[in-house]
């Protein structure tokens, strides 16, 4: 892999020479299925949203079909993936030290036969996956009555997994068509014609329809935490790509122990699926940018290092189908795209095609399955437009500057300059200075910006039971920083911080230098960047509710995650040290325990609210143990036993339109409505009449309801709590009661 002619000041030498610990001609099995196992779950993810939204946009989604297109498609991604992968990975050295090179290039001749990935790295990685998945798996969530968002998600899949298409109908004419009052929108579904259109993107809900095809509901509660466990196993690959093998199974485990992976794995979030497809991404772009040096010869066509990066680039560019927030997140991928294909590396081309191909399929989701909720989140996605915008125009501009000889003669006087060589202790100076700013920030700013009714007198309800200063304005985002202290601990930030700075460093230099001769800082470029940027930008404006722990899934993507690499290598970095001056090997691992111990032990504390009591001795009690929605798939199995063939409902108050509209509409196939006039009930009740169906009215209270009614649900069960000034410890209490009647017009009157 060589720059072109339009490299800046780039020779042969600037890349070629250093020995680089990757693509052996006989890798050693553990590196290569280590690098095999983590990328899989990425590639079956795409192999699956790949055809399931063209046939969910021409409302043809069905398994069999499904099963025919996934099957072939997965089996080709994953093997023109895995056929070569790195036997290792570089990783950064001292630079400045003429004796390195030497030593570097001795080192990889004596350890050629040997894989750099042991077989305990490996196996330990997978068992803190599998733990994870088994843990999660027992303590699924039944979030199906509407409450927030997972419930949603749950409601699309088991909608499209039975009918294979969005919008949802409204069936007015099984209400003998539109009455005064009566509409058809509840809480994240929006009416849009003839047709209801649901909150969010539909990448989640396709891949849970896989779980309702092979098991009902109970098999897509069962996906989410298998998600989650893969997004785990991915994420020990990218950390052991970027820190070393055998720092895999420490990473893996801080992510999997910390509160806010749990929290989403265990319910039907989003996140779990944008993580495997960031670190799934992100692995496959490392092993593309390694795979290639020093073989001697050049590659065949189409070259493995374009497939991966071509695969990466799907991979990253798929998270916006599953989060539009996924735009912001794989943003420095577009600077970092500039740089490649200013460097004119092989992969730019592909990683760069195959990342608009994948964006284009999320903003198309968008704007034809998700066009209300676009409009809904437009004050915060116009200033990201705005963003991305700039960015590219910036990129492009640059691209087209390193191609003038003039421009590339003059950027060379400049980095010649004495300010140019502080330019990587500046960037590392500004690393460490974010962190300091959030911080300080509760101490010289209260954000109370919030502007939307409900939320303000949600937050005052909050203030109130907790017994705060009531101000339903305020968004407590100046305490973000602490969110994160709260789930991963004091020391994780500090490694974290500081080894983000100090890597950010050495990519400054050996960008402004143009040698990298290792190949470690393009491999660490973008997983930095999108780590700083993620920082920045949540951390600055979380946009959720800041109730924990729902606030805490902001962190999720790529906030914990990239604190977590920073920490792992700051780890690797400080036993690197013990070893290079002249420790035993004993001083080395007893600082890198020493180092992993203070990544895991907060992180575990506040997961698992550990106590030590005389009676009854070591006990933990925190949310790690704690079930949310208990008994609601039962409960609503029940509803829809008690709605008699051939109804139409109409439920006379919000509260139980939000929870139950399309609950009662999906899952239990009966068209329903939600009433807003009482004085039109008589005329609807007469509606559904004529069109020969029978009325059944629901309400949250008996008293609402004419006739004799019965109750349909009467669950006690648990909700995520709803801190707001500190970690959760303990579910809360939610009660969830319906009545039903089934009136004639005249008793309706």
């Amino acid at each position: 892999m060589r720059h072109g002619p339009r490299a800046t000041g780039v020779t042969e030498a600037d890349d070629a020479v250093a020995a680089t610990p990757a693509a052996e001609k006989d890798p050693g099995r553990a590196g290569w299925l280590f690098g095999a196992v983590t990328v899989v779950p990425a590639l079956l993810v795409a192999a699956w949203l790949l055809p399931a939204f063209p046939l969910l946009l021409a409302g043809r989604l069905s398994a069999w079909p499904m099963v025919f297109m996934f099957v072939p498609l997965a089996a080709g991604l994953c093997y023109f993936a895995v056929r070569q992968l790195p036997a290792a990975w570089p990783a950064f050295r001292e630079a400045g030290k003429a004796r390195e090179a030497g030593k570097a290039r001795e080192a990889t001749r004596k350890t050629a036969s040997k894989p750099a990935t042991q077989w305990w790295a490996l196996a330990a990685t997978v068992a803190v996956a599998v733990a994870f998945t088994v843990w999660q798996l027992a303590e699924r969530t039944e979030q199906i009555i509407y409450l927030r968002d997972p419930a949603t998600y749950l409601q699309v899949a088991y909608w499209i997994a039975h009918h294979g298409f969005l919008p949802i109908p409204d069936n007015a004419a099984a209400f003998g068509g539109p009455h005064l009052g009566l509409g058809f929108a509840s809480s994240n579904y929006y009416p849009r014609g003839t047709g209801i259109v649901p909150q969010f993107m539909t990448g989640t809900p396709l891949v849970l329809a896989a779980g309702i095809w092979l098991h009902g509901l109970n098999g897509a509660l069962l996906v989410t935490p298998v998600i989650g466990g893969c997004a785990v196993l991915s994420f020990g690959g990218l950390a052991g790509r970027l820190a070393g093998p055998g720092w895999a199974p420490a990473a893996a485990a801080v992510l999997a122990l910390s509160l806010p992976e749990q929290y989403t794995s265990r319910g039907s979030f989003s996140e779990p699926l944008a993580q495997v497809l960031l670190f799934g991404g992100l692995c496959l772009l490392a092993d593309s940018l390694v795979i290639n040096r020093n073989t001697g010869k050049k590659p065949d066509w189409p070259g493995q290092d374009k497939v991966l990066a071509a695969l990466a680039g799907l991979a990253l560019g798929l998270t916006i189908g599953v989060r539009i927030d996924g735009l912001s997140d794989i943003l420095p991928a577009v600077p970092f795209l500039g740089v490649l294909l200013a460097a004119r590396r092989r992969q730019a081309v592909p990683f760069g095609v195959a990342l608009v191909i994948g964006v284009g399929y999320g903003l198309a989701d968008g704007y034809l399955k998700s066009r209300p909720y676009l409009d809904l989140e437009a004050p915060s996605l116009r200033p990201l437009g705005y963003i991305v915008a700039a960015t590219i125009v910036v990129t492009a501009a640059g691209i087209a500057i390193t191609a003038s000889q003039k421009a590339r003669s003059t950027a060379k006087r400049l980095l010649e300059t004495k300010t140019a060589r502080y330019l990587p202790a500046a960037a590392a100076a500004l690393t460490v200075l974010i962190f300091v700013g959030f911080a300080v920030r509760p101490l010289v700013q209260t954000v109370a910006g919030e502007t939307n009714p409900t939320s303000i007198a949600y937050v005052a309800e909050l203030q109130k039971l907790a017994g705060l200063p009531v101000n339903g304005h305020r968004q407590y985002y100046e305490d973000s920083l602490y969110w994160v202290i709260w789930y991963l601990g004091v020391p994780a930030v500090l490694l974290g911080a500081f080894g983000l700075a100090v890597l950010a460093k050495r990519t400054t230099k050996a960008l402004l230098t143009w040698k990298d001769p290792t190949a470690a800082a393009r491999v660490w470029a973008l997983p930095l960047m999108m780590a700083i940027w993620a920082v920045v930008t949540v951390l600055y404006r979380p946009a959720v509710s800041p109730d924990q722990p729902w606030a805490s899934r902001r962190l999720v993507p790529f906030v914990l995650p990239g604190l977590i690499l920073g920490g792992i290598w700051a780890a690797a970095w400080l036993k690197g040290q013990a070893a290079q001056l002249g420790r035993t090997r004993a001083t080395a691992i007893i600082i890198a325990s020493c180092c992993a111990a203070s990544l895991l032990i907060p992180t575990a504390l506040t997961t698992l609210e550990i106590s030590v009591t005389k009676t009854d001795g070591v006990d933990a009690h925190g949310m790690a143990f704690r079930k949310i929605g208990a008994g609601e798939i039962t409960a609503v199995g029940k509803l829809c036993r008690s709605i008699p063939p051939g109804s139409s409902v109409v439920i006379l108050d919000q509260l139980t339109a939000d929870r139950f509209a399309q609950v009662v509409r999906g899952i239990c196939n009966t068209p329903t409505a939600i009433l807003s006039h009482p004085d039109a009930l008589s005329t609807v009740v007469q509606g559904i009449e004529k069109a020969g169906r029978r009325p059944v009215l629901l309400a949250e209270n008996k008293d609402e309801l004419p006739g004799t009614p019965k109750q349909v649900v009467d669950l006690l069960t648990t909700q995520e709590a709803h801190n707001l000034t500190a970690p959760p410890t303990r579910t809360w209490l939610i009660h969830y009661t319906v009545w039903m009647s089934t009136p004639s017009s005249a008793l309706a009157a």
